[in-house]
């Protein structure tokens, strides 16, 4: 069967929630260094000398320097684990993904399916309609129903919605709601 992770726990919730507030943080730490950089390259311009003196000024532009440097260091590690997690989540998704396809499979086993039933009911699952399954068969549409009839008839279902939640019965087994 499936193993679906579970939902997040409280202290993931709080970890989440740092998380944010340290990029809300470092976005102001960006505003701040780029208003700064605006306002003393404007003050150069007009002013045509350091604002108030050169030492103040350059130990001012020191502060803002290293304030962007922190601000650089928390978005560059945050965008890694954000890569570190997504990445994480694809391959949950393709172990989930087959793990399904494997399912499918031993139910189509199970049931006895003959290779064109087997088709016909992956295009069910997809969605299909009976003259699309046919088009891309390249068979009749009577012969789309009545494979299909043959298949609900296997299955122990009556039709297509109940061949569908059977499904989707089996991929939702092991979620737990609260």
């Amino acid at each position: 069967m499936f193993k679906f992770l579970p939902f997040p726990k409280p202290e993931q919730h709080s970890n989440s929630s740092q998380r944010i507030t340290v990029l809300w943080v470092g976005l102001a730490l960006s505003t701040f260094c780029t208003i700064f950089f605006v306002a003393d390259v404007l003050g150069d311009m007009i002013l045509g000398r350091d604002f108030p003196d050169e030492k103040t000024h350059q130990m001012m532009e020191m502060l803002v320097v290293i304030l962007s440097s922190v601000s650089f260091f928390f978005h560059f590690r945050e965008l890694k684990r954000f890569f570190r997690q997504h990445n994480r989540m694809k391959d949950q998704m393709r172990v989930a993904t087959g793990e399904f396809s494997q399912v499918i499979e031993a139910l189509f086993t199970e049931w006895k399916l003959t290779p064109a039933e087997k088709d016909v009911a992956i295009y069910l699952i997809k969605g299909m309609s009976f003259i699309e399954i046919a088009t891309i068969r390249q068979a009749k549409e009577g012969t789309v129903k009545a494979q299909s009839n043959s298949l609900y008839r296997k299955a122990g279902v009556k039709g297509r919605h109940e061949l569908l939640a059977l499904f989707l019965d089996e991929l939702l087994t092991d979620i737990s709601i609260r």
